[in-house]
């Protein structure tokens, strides 16, 4: 009977101790506030995309590391990496979104594509005209 106990016990002593290192693995908004590194590079639209500069202190180290983009979405405070399949699990029900982003863009890289000509992200473009 103590087994059981003891073994109860640890199982939700690590099932909190889990929780609360997810917790702070997660970055939101008011958590990234005051880090310089991270800056909002488009504003007024459905996808906010961040984007985090590493610190380097030389432009040899500058070369090693490419800046890493996150989005958030009106729903959510929380910094998601700016990837498809992310974006595809932001927007879960919108299908024709998904297929606009298999089709326009091929690498995850891809995703920070400005559009000129309507003067904004074309990850929000796409959205607008198919949410």
């Amino acid at each position: 009977m103590k087994k059981i106990y003891l073994l109860s016990l640890l199982a939700a002593s690590l099932l909190v101790l889990a929780q609360h290192s997810d917790a702070q693995d997660k970055l939101t908004t008011k958590s990234v506030a005051k880090n310089q590194n991270y800056k909002v590079i488009n504003t007024g639209e459905a996808i906010l995309i961040y984007k985090y500069a590493h610190l380097y202190h030389s432009p040899k180290e500058a070369e090693k590391y490419t800046p890493t983009y996150f989005f958030v979405t009106s729903s959510s405070d929380e910094l998601i990496p700016l990837t498809k399949m992310n974006l595809k699990k932001a927007f879960p029900t919108n299908h024709p979104f998904h297929d606009s982003l298999d089709a326009n863009f091929k690498e995850d890289k891809e995703l920070i594509n400005y559009d000129d000509f309507h003067k904004m992200y074309k990850i929000n473009w796409l959205l607008k005209n198919h949410g």
